[in-house]
């Protein structure tokens, strides 16, 4: 049996492999390792997904060669190990779906805030749900990791000064830094990075009476 050496793998050269599903189980572990240890490397990994994604849906198909795995690793000069059996649970479906009614909805570290999580990636580290704030409600200062996006879906939300409403879409850039309000209560979507930094927890922003 063909044994391979961790030492030899290069994430650049088995990033564009990941991003065609090329790979087995122990280097699909590595390169999410990888992801773990250094997240500025799933922007690498975002553009070869997106290259993947982009491809035409009307392309003709055309199966892909038996020898193409062997073909890539000979020419990175690579050993390539046996393959392994492996069982990949199908899904029961190609959509994922939750109603409004079966939303979590669970008490956040802000007073007269809760916020209903939907999806994580924990190696994307990102977070997808919505928010749900009472009026008055002040959230504490924070500074982006990556990019947010916020539609809102009702009541108010007053960030940077700037009043959005239902229908309103935000978006906020990598490592800027707000602490917005809402006025009468709102609820919205978001799709937001689970390393976000709050510098400073002020209990005093809390639901006015």
């Amino acid at each position: 049996m063909t044994h391979i050496n961790t030492e030899n793998y290069c994430f650049c050269e088995l990033a564009p492999l990941y991003a065609l599903d090329l790979l087995d189980e122990r280097e699909q572990i590595w390169v999410e390792q990888k992801l773990a240890e250094c997240p500025e490397l799933a922007e690498e990994l975002a553009e070869y997904q997106s290259a993947v994604t982009a491809i035409a849906y009307d392309t003709p198909h055309v199966p892909i060669a038996i020898d193409l795995k062997n073909r890539l690793f000979a020419r990175l000069e690579l050993d390539n190990p046996e393959p392994q059996a492996v069982d990949h649970p199908i899904p029961d479906s190609p959509f994922f779906a939750v109603r409004s009614q079966e939303l979590n909805w669970q008490p956040h570290d802000t007073p007269g805030v809760s916020i209903a999580i939907i999806h994580t990636d924990e190696v994307k580290r990102e977070i997808i749900g919505v928010f749900r704030a009472e009026a008055g409600v002040y959230y504490p200062i924070h500074r982006h990791a990556a990019i947010e996006e916020i539609y809102l879906l009702s009541g108010d939300l007053v960030v940077d000064n700037q009043v959005y409403g239902p229908g309103d879409y935000i978006r906020s850039e990598p490592g800027s830094v707000h602490s917005p309000h809402t006025n009468s209560g709102c609820m919205f979507f978001f799709h937001t990075s689970m390393d976000d930094e709050y510098p400073q927890r002020i209990p005093s922003l809390v639901t006015s009476n």
